[in-house]
């Protein structure tokens, strides 16, 4: 797995030095999430294109099609384009995810996934994103959303290794740990 992160990142980093040059940087990753989205919408396609003895001049026309459809830029045709005709496109979503990382580092931002019992009001979550980005000095902070129904109430968030735990259940585990070690 780890020669993959590292494969995909070497893409992430060409593809963003590009969309730099060109001073698209965020538009070239949001594109790349609506290509990464249509992938994950349509698995024959990344199982059409993951055969190896597909050439890999039909696998360039089939993605550059894909994208051409899709109305993204052509860097970033042509970008999905290099990974179906390198055999990479199985590797998509982690450019995009590197890419991300990317972009935010670029901007001074950080990304939180976070955990919630349900789904955030637009009040809560500006205010969970700016409690986050005063706790690290970070910056801004954007949140990826997720709920979880298996918690009781609250959130978790994690930013890179960190984990914030201010979920009901893990209140209820340290009341319950404090308990029994008295």
């Amino acid at each position: 797995m780890r020669g993959r992160e590292a494969t995909a990142k070497r893409y992430a980093k060409a593809l963003f030095s590009l969309a730099e040059e060109q001073g698209r940087t965020e538009p070239v990753g949001q594109e790349l999430g609506v290509v990464v989205e249509a992938f994950g919408a349509n698995p024959g396609l990344g199982e059409f294109l993951s055969r190896p003895w597909r050439a890999a001049p039909v696998r360039r026309q089939l993605v550059a099609a894909v994208a051409a459809e899709l109305a993204v830029s052509t860097l970033v045709r042509d970008f999905v384009a290099l990974l179906a005709m390198r055999g990479r496109t199985d590797h998509l979503r982690e450019v995009a995810a590197a890419y991300a990382g990317l972009v935010d580092a670029a901007l001074g931002r950080a990304r939180a996934r976070v955990r919630t019992a349900v789904p955030l009001t637009p009040a809560d979550r500006a205010a969970l994103a700016a409690g986050l980005g005063r706790a690290l000095g970070d910056g801004p902070v954007v949140l990826d959303e997720r709920v979880d129904q298996s918690l009781l109430g609250g959130f978790v968030a994690q930013v890179g290794s960190m984990v914030l735990d201010g979920s009901l259940d893990g209140q209820l585990a340290r009341i319950r740990e404090r308990l029994a070690t008295g």
